[in-house]
């Protein structure tokens, strides 16, 4: 099965729609203001990161917007229906202030563990078949 060939002007709008999907997802779910600020500004600091990366190394603007889709769809799909365990983490986080802090919850770090492979996994389809 080949992948499909996708233009950089779909890639756009394939970047466009993960973004909000992002926002919508993955803001409301953080535990504190704190955290809604940093995932807020996670799709610039992904843009930014990967221009200049891209540009260092040639790769097209295609290559580029597939890999910010792909590693930005990741994050939503893997922390959705966690809201309980990331208020846990975060709680667990405060409580050791700069200690030890006990690991994220197996079942969410399992989800999201899962839903990066699994992006990387489109990727190199969509990449190179």
């Amino acid at each position: 099965m080949h992948p499909p060939q996708i233009s950089v002007g779909v890639w756009w709008i394939i970047a466009a729609i993960v973004t909000a999907i992002f926002l919508a997802v993955c803001v409301p779910l953080m535990p504190t203001r704190k955290y809604k600020i940093r995932i807020a500004c996670a799709p610039l600091l992904g843009v930014v990161f990967l221009a200049a990366a891209a540009s260092l190394r040639g790769h097209d603007m295609g290559r580029v917007l597939s890999i910010y889709s792909t590693v930005m769809i990741a994050f939503p799909v893997g922390i959705i229906g966690r809201g309980k365990e990331l208020k846990e983490a975060a709680a667990q986080e405060q409580r050791a202030l700069g200690g030890y802090s006990e690991p994220p919850p197996l079942k969410l770090t399992v989800q999201l563990s899962s839903a990066i492979v699994g992006a990387c996994m489109v990727w190199v389809w969509l990449s190179w078949g």
